[in-house]
């Protein structure tokens, strides 16, 4: 199976080759987990969802391809007898490069030691978001508990959807009464100068990873606080963050604080979203008075009015689709007009990016394997990211936060999650 890359695809690809644009999850699972059985159910896994199991190529026209062909099997490393740390393990993971033009999207460590089993899945962000990502681990753990489970396998037309391509019609409708953005007409930026720039290598850059388990008990307390003050869980969660940051930075930054998420659209694309592997997320950010004296429950409310107001104006989804719809036109070489683009991508303007998966539907029991334990997603941090992953499974909440300490230090991170850690615990 090919297609044509999108837009927003295209340019994940590239920037993925200058640093790692990749996230993870971590699952502890009991039983006796062996190579053929894991194996086997990554196989299937990969059947289910292609798109995971693609690779990149080009015509001479320079358009864009991902294709299934000559793919090889997802990498998979397995260490028996492991007594080390699984969150450097996923560090690890994190920083190694995904070659885009031998796939696949996916790679999978295997730490064992007796019946206790941690699987790390890293993904490709170009392909998926961690929403996708999770259909792919309950399709993984399907295949696990049940050895002789078929695989379905999607057809042509739907085994690799766009974001741009599978908006409600209602919500097209509306998108189209938008005001067109400047860059539909305006094509100046197109036009530009090739400079010579040295070839960098791909950076290895020292992530350091934090993460906390909470009791059934103080997950149930979280998720009380945010209903007793008419909030969402996400956005009490954020606050109680974001009040952590204003803590270590508001003296002598402000204490007018950033929160960023990414935005799941799946809701607001056709019926049967809910249930596709692929990417489709965006971002939104809460500008909020994190003023000493200043509650909870109010930065709480601005974060959720924020995000309601945003994206319910389908602004941001509009935003997504007009990039993918129009930014390319007249573009022949788009890797050569991003190598020299002076300006453009996110802005680093956050304290930290959240993201909360919120309750997921995953099973504690998959045949003769129990799932103990998910984390993530673990996004590979760079440029100054700091992102907080938080999912909750089995009544649990589970929450990690990655930075790169060349650019957020190592004192400071640890200083930041044990409040984090320290204030959620109290509630």
């Amino acid at each position: 199976m090919k297609r044509e890359t999108s837009a927003y695809e295209r340019i994940m690809f590239y920037y993925s080759d200058k640093s790692p644009m990749y996230f993870a999850f971590c699952l502890k699972i009991e039983g006796n987990l062996t190579d053929d059985r894991m194996k086997d159910a990554l196989v299937k896994t990969g059947k289910v969802f292609p798109l995971s199991a693609v690779r990149v190529e080009k015509d001479e026209k320079k358009r864009q391809f991902i294709t299934t062909e000559d793919v090889p099997d997802y990498p998979l490393i397995i260490r028996d007898n492991f007594s080390g740390d699984w969150k450097d393990e996923v560090v690890s993971a994190l920083q190694g490069h995904f070659d885009n033009s031998t796939g696949p999207m996916a790679r999978f460590v295997l730490l064992r030691s007796g019946n206790s089993n941690h699987v790390i899945a890293v993904f490709h962000h170009a392909v998926c978001d961690g929403a996708g990502a999770l259909l792919f681990l309950e399709e993984m753990l399907k295949f696990l508990a049940d050895p002789f489970r078929k695989a379905l396998e999607p057809d042509e037309n739907n085994w690799a959807p766009m974001l741009h391509k599978i908006i409600s019609p209602d919500n097209l409708n509306k998108i189209k009464k938008f005001d067109p953005p400047p860059f539909a007409a305006d094509k100046s930026y197109t036009k530009f100068e090739v400079e010579e720039k040295p070839s960098v290598p791909f950076p290895k850059l020292p992530f350091e990873l934090q993460t906390v388990s909470f009791t059934e008990d103080e997950t149930s307390r979280l998720i009380d606080g945010a209903k007793k003050n008419g909030v969402t869980v996400h956005a009490y969660a954020g606050a109680l963050i974001l009040q952590c940051f204003a803590d270590e930075f508001g003296e002598k930054e402000g204490y007018t604080r950033t929160i960023q998420s990414p935005i799941n659209f799946r809701s607001q694309l056709v019926d049967g979203a809910d249930k596709m592997f692929g990417l489709f997320n965006g971002l939104v950010t809460a500008e909020c008075d994190c003023s000493p004296g200043v509650k909870t429950e109010a930065i709480a409310r601005t974060i959720k009015n924020t995000f309601h107001s945003e994206i319910a104006s389908l602004k941001p989804l509009a935003g997504y689709y007009n990039f993918m719809t129009y930014f390319l036109d007249g573009i022949t070489d788009p890797e050569l007009f991003y190598e020299n683009r002076k300006e453009g991508g996110t802005p680093m303007n956050y304290d930290f990016s959240f993201s909360n998966l919120g309750r997921v539907g995953l099973e504690s029991k998959y045949g003769e394997y129990y799932l103990k334990e998910i984390y993530g997603p673990v996004f590979s941090a760079a440029k100054g990211e700091r992102v907080i992953g938080a999912i909750t499974f089995d009544g649990k909440l589970f929450m990690t936060l990655i930075y790169d300490s060349a650019c957020f230090d190592h004192p400071t991170g640890k200083r930041i999650w044990s409040k984090i850690r320290d204030r959620i615990k109290a509630l």
